[in-house]
């Protein structure tokens, strides 16, 4: 999916997410800032996931930019490893086609699958299942065993050979990054989380904002409809007037 320049996003917009969309669940406040940023949450709730995560990528570079940064634990060494990556770059990842069936041979014969790749809407319906990778693989795939067997009795090479199709499918779905660890020299793959970056830049911006308004209403006596109605140039123009004169 190509990236479209992103138009820069009004205070009162990051005020409105971080009030809404505050404790809902992460496909949910994907799909508020989606339509925050022009989309259509209805087509991108029903269109693969990696869909809504280049949606959520957009509004952060139209938010803070396209660099994401973040900070992991080494699995081996429990060391602090920071890396960073380009919202952009991630938007262009393209994927193959939405759904597909394959053969996969074992020991006791040939497993035949229909799959289709997982949507936003069906990551939703199946979060905090004890059960979610199960009822995922049901719901995206018809998986029939040698022997009339269902998805549920597949065995581990099959299962893989799913989860490989569905990746190469829509590789914004789960992204991952290798990372090398420098103090200790362990290499370990990191889970990104494009919902999870958007929404930590949301609530950081929504925190800066209201002081923002703070500083001008004691300044000038404004109301926070007064001060977020200004542009943001000239709002920062009068921050530093205010704070040159501290």
């Amino acid at each position: 999916m190509a990236a479209a320049a992103a138009s820069p996003v009004r205070a009162q917009t990051i005020l409105d997410l971080a009030d809404a969309a505050q404790g809902e669940a992460p496909i949910a406040r994907a799909l508020r800032v989606a339509a925050a940023a022009g989309e259509d949450p209805v087509g991108l709730r029903a269109a693969p996931l990696g869909h809504l995560h280049a949606a959520a990528l957009g509004f952060h570079t139209a938010l803070a930019g396209p660099r994401l940064e973040a900070v992991v634990t080494c699995p081996a060494c429990a060391s602090a490893v920071e890396f960073a990556l380009d919202a952009d770059s991630l938007r262009g990842l393209g994927g193959a086609a939405a759904s597909g069936d394959l053969t996969v041979s074992t020991e006791d014969g040939a497993w035949r699958v229909s799959w289709r790749v997982p949507t936003a809407g069906d990551l939703a319906d199946v979060a905090g299942r004890a059960d979610a990778a199960t009822a995922l693989l049901a719901r995206c795939c018809d998986v029939t065993g040698p022997g009339g067997e269902d998805a549920a009795l597949a065995p581990v090479e099959v299962v893989e050979r799913i989860e490989a199709a569905l990746a190469a499918a829509d590789p914004l779905a789960e992204v991952t990054v290798g990372l090398g660890c420098p103090e200790c020299g362990a290499f370990f793959d990191a889970d990104v989380d494009p919902i999870a970056f958007v929404w930590r830049e949301v609530e950081t911006r929504a925190r800066r904002v209201l002081r923002e308004v703070d500083v001008l209403a004691r300044a000038y006596g404004w109301t926070e409809a007064e001060v977020l109605a200004l542009p943001e140039q000239r709002r920062t123009a009068y921050l530093e007037i205010v704070r040159e004169g501290a």
